[in-house]
């Protein structure tokens, strides 16, 4: 089974920050240097510099992009912009986007999903990875020892059960709302209420859970989780046994598949 927990998020104080539209990024492989510089540009606080840190003259082992990405960290962890949860909680997500002039809303929910190799679990894999992009990750997940960006991870539920669950606990709670640049709008509600968070880890037990995005940051997670044991440093709940997903129902209606055109 892929065993799913809540867990405690760290996220923005919004007073400290600012706008949370200031602050998001895509994920690290879509990210081009016109793009991360706009990013840069948005925000002081903006994750790109965690997440896609700018390399700078005079790199080295002592100094580089990870080792600034972790000086962010630990600068806006101590200055409060970043503050972590007292609750372990689960966090829906609701992304609604434009296609072909039409809206939709894809729905999910972040949760942490416990690590094994593929084969050793009910988590799935549908594409070979490369070394050079998982020795990128490793070095940052050393250096921060942070989950900064979710897997997106896809579940059998047909009649839309779990999800269904969690937007019942948050029908009438005002969101937290970031638009990308993309015009994606992102909504997320913390969910705390521990008897829907105990149905819905008890659903999720037994399915499978595939992969649709984040190959090479599942692997490096696997291989940080065996480093971290390997030096004694991680029991069986420890943090680093588990890396943060997003995941959403295969059935999900608000879920489109597109095709990638690319030219050989």
């Amino acid at each position: 089974m892929a065993g799913i927990a809540a867990f405690r998020a760290h996220r923005y104080d919004l007073a400290r920050a600012g706008t949370l539209s200031d602050v998001v990024s895509p994920p690290y492989d879509v990210i081009d240097d016109k793009l991360q510089q706009r990013l840069y540009d948005r925000s002081p606080h903006n994750v790109i510099r965690l997440e896609l840190n700018q390399p700078q003259p005079g790199d080295g082992d002592a100094n580089n992009r990870y080792t600034r990405a972790a000086g962010f960290l630990r600068e806006w962890l101590a200055d409060e912009v970043l503050t972590q949860d007292s609750a372990r909680s689960l966090y829906v997500l609701h992304q609604e986007y434009e296609v072909e002039g039409r809206r939709h809303v894809r729905k999910g929910f972040y949760a942490r999903v416990r690590l094994e190799p593929f084969g050793a679990s009910d988590v799935y894999a549908h594409e070979e990875t490369m070394s050079g992009p998982k020795a990128d990750r490793l070095q940052l997940l050393r250096a921060t020892r942070m989950n900064l960006s979710p897997i997106f991870g896809l579940y059998p539920d047909e009649h839309n059960e779990i999800q269904q669950a969690l937007d019942a606990n948050v029908a009438r709670a005002l969101a937290l709302e970031a638009t990308d640049h993309l015009g994606v709008v992102s909504r997320l509600w913390p969910i705390t209420d521990q008897q829907v968070i105990s149905k819905v880890v008890g659903l999720m037990g037994p399915k499978p859970v595939f992969i649709a995005d984040g190959h090479h940051r599942y692997e490096t997670g696997v291989l940080y989780a065996q480093e971290r044991r390997d030096a004694g440093e991680a029991g069986d709940d420890a943090a680093s046994n588990f890396i943060l997903m997003n995941l959403v129902g295969m059935s999900d209606p608000g879920l489109l598949i597109l095709p990638t055109h690319r030219l050989v």
